[in-house]
């Protein structure tokens, strides 16, 4: 069961735990963590040999979400929080097997950079899943600025759905899998729009939401990073090989080919 503190915390717009690839042992990073509620059920199934991260932007929040591991009785489990922004995550580069974020990219005003980061810190072959929002059709600038004034609204930071596969390409990433799209209700825009409550970002008037109806989607999918794919001369030898993490011992004899990184929370 989840925690009471997790669950009014969590204004994401989809579960990426239930459509990734999340296995036992595995590490995983929660890039906008909240109240924890990701985290919670990431560690439900990566087990007790399962190390889970946990990062935010803010302390209040952090504190909210360890409280909420404690109330779930996770509080002996391998999880980790600390606070930082999502571009540099303070995190070594390939310490994690999954990297999950629920709606909180579009909260970034660069998600080229965030991408970038998403990339760097996983494990070859390792796997981002991600559920976030963007735009699907012109907005015009008046509603647009309105919008953007309360930033911490989940539209505010949104960008057009085509810049936002871009960034995801140029990070790197192969073999995409886009899991869902939906179109948001005018409920969910207002939910939204107010996120993470009408005491933090007051709402929208119903004449500026009908101006973006039909114009907003959730997109929920996962990310490759490919294997890494090496090449080494020895004295007699060309050696071609393609690695995963778990092989990179067998390139232990040629440390100036390969260097496995620490990780370092």
């Amino acid at each position: 069961m989840l925690p009471e503190i997790a669950f009014n915390l969590s204004r994401g717009c989809g579960n990426p735990t239930g459509f990734s690839n999340l296995q036992r042992g595995d590490v995983v990073v929660d890039l906008g963590c909240g109240g924890g509620i990701d985290v919670i059920l990431a560690a439900n199934k990566v087990g007790s040999k399962g190390r889970v991260i946990g990062i935010d932007f803010t302390d209040q929040m952090i504190g909210r979400a360890k409280q909420a591991v404690v109330e779930a009785g996770l509080h002996e489990r391998d999880i980790h929080f600390h606070v930082a922004d999502l571009v540099k995550s303070q995190l070594s580069g390939g310490c994690a097997d999954v990297v999950l974020s629920n709606c909180v990219i579009n909260l970034c005003p660069d998600k080229n950079a965030v991408y970038q980061e998403v990339f760097r810190i996983l494990k070859p072959g390792g796997e981002a899943a991600i559920s976030d929002i963007v735009i699907t059709e012109h907005i015009a600038s008046e509603p647009r600025d309105k919008f953007q004034s309360a930033w911490s609204g989940c539209l505010g930071g949104a960008i057009t759905e085509r810049n936002y596969w871009q960034a995801v390409s140029n990070a790197g990433f192969s073999e995409v899998q886009r899991v869902a799209r939906h179109s948001l209700t005018p409920e969910e825009l207002q939910a939204m729009a107010t996120c993470p409550g009408e005491d933090f970002c007051p709402a929208p008037s119903e004449s500026d939401l009908a101006l973006i109806e039909g114009k907003v989607a959730s997109i929920k999918f996962t990310a490759a990073k490919p294997p890494i794919t090496a090449s080494y001369v020895g004295d007699q030898d060309l050696v071609h090989a393609t690695a995963t993490y778990d092989s990179l011992k067998s390139f232990e004899n040629h440390g100036d080919l390969l260097a496995e990184d620490t990780f370092k929370p």
